[in-house]
């Protein structure tokens, strides 16, 4: 009898503790075919790797454990990582999608693995999704793969850019910030084009001991457009199509030798109800070793991730038309522009707006001016 009740004193114990720590997946991702439950804060590690997420913010970070069984943050950790995340232009709207309030952010918990989502008013969704590999068979995981999804959940079609900012903190105590794969030796501001990453191929920072690699070229990789290494304060202040100052040093007013890596992926139109993916991997290594990310993808069949966009790029220097009434600059009208659906929301805008006790002229006044330079366009075809 003392047996029997000491089993359900330990059974009455142990269940709030299972009840706690089991997960029930209750809500269902359609573009993903796969249940969740929704997370304020979660942390996916291994025995080497640790990548900490948190939903409130949409912010991450990512940790190398070391042999000593510290970690060393590889990214800046200052008020909860929010100096990296990812930039998401939506036709000619930009939203920092960790700070715009016009962008819902919540974590993700599946039961293989965690995503941030970010939702923007125009139902045009961002997703980061994090899994980990290993490089050798016999090895922890090493490789982090790092998967970005767009989905539009509009009605309409919507050009996107995309720009990832990445506050590093391993290699700043080093003279050399950067090296990549092909040698270059990287201490203040520069760029690199797509054609330069098919020689530099990766991007390592290091303090010596920790090291941690961006593998940005590769037959699993999706392609990237364009890489800039400055000051972090830089990188958010410069416009989408920056012109850099190279050779300008990491430090400025505000921080001493802060340097900050963006990557930059080919504009795309994304269609109604449709999905996009590109994929880059995060390579980490301690105890003075080189990261095997390139050997890793360069051993790896080539996935639908890594496929080039096949969608128009965004117009590098775009001529702006300048129309008589009107005292704003018009932008060229795009192919996705001409689709009857967008028309259709466009009119659909206007009548909304226009109905509206506080009518908004000078927004009325720029969708009017959209409007007519559309209808103009289609006339000369």
């Amino acid at each position: 009898m003392k047996k029997y009740f000491a089993l359900v004193l330990v059974v009455s114990l142990l269940l709030p503790a299972f009840a706690k720590n089991s997960k029930k997946f209750d809500l269902h991702d359609g573009f993903f075919d796969a249940d969740y439950c929704l997370e304020t804060y979660y942390v996916l590690s291994d025995s080497l790797i640790r990548v900490e997420l948190f939903g409130k913010s949409g912010t991450f970070n990512i940790y190398c454990l070391s042999t000593e069984e510290k970690e060393k943050p590889l990214l800046s950790s200052s008020d909860l990582s929010d100096t990296t995340g990812f930039l998401l232009k939506v036709d000619e709207t930009l939203y920092r999608l960790n700070k715009d309030k016009r962008v819902h952010r919540e974590l993700r918990h599946f039961e293989n693995g965690a995503q941030l989502v970010y939702t923007t008013d125009v139902n045009v969704r961002f997703i980061i999704d994090f899994s980990f590999e290993a490089s050798l068979e016999d090895r922890a995981a090493d490789i982090i793969k790092v998967s970005t999804y767009v989905i539009n959940l509009s009605n309409t079609p919507h050009y996107i850019g995309l720009k990832g900012i990445f506050d590093t903190s391993c290699g700043e105590v080093s003279a050399v910030h950067f090296t990549t794969d092909a040698g270059s030796r990287i201490r203040n501001e520069c760029a690199f084009t797509n054609k330069n990453l098919v020689k530099e191929r990766a991007v390592l920072s290091s303090d010596g001991i920790v090291s941690f690699q961006f593998v940005l070229d590769g037959r699993i990789v999706s392609p990237v457009d364009s890489v800039i290494f400055a000051n972090i304060d830089e990188l958010y202040r410069m416009s989408w199509d920056p012109l850099i100052r190279k050779g300008r040093g990491f430090t400025n007013s505000r921080s001493y030798d802060n340097s900050a890596i963006m990557i930059k992926w080919p504009g795309f139109t994304c269609a109604a109800d449709t999905k996009t993916e590109n994929t880059f991997y995060i390579a980490v290594a301690d105890k003075g070793e080189s990261p095997r990310g390139l050997f890793h993808v360069d051993k790896l069949p080539k996935t639908d991730g890594a496929e080039e966009q096949k969608e128009e790029p965004e117009p590098k220097a775009p001529k702006f038309d300048k129309r008589s009434g009107v005292d704003f600059i018009i932008p060229p009208i795009r192919d996705y522009q001409l689709d009857p659906a967008y028309i259709q929301d466009l009119i659909d805008r206007i009548d909304a707006l226009q109905s509206s006790d506080n009518v908004d002229q000078k927004t009325v006044s720029r969708l009017n001016a959209e409007l007519d330079a559309i209808l103009e366009k289609l006339r000369r075809q």
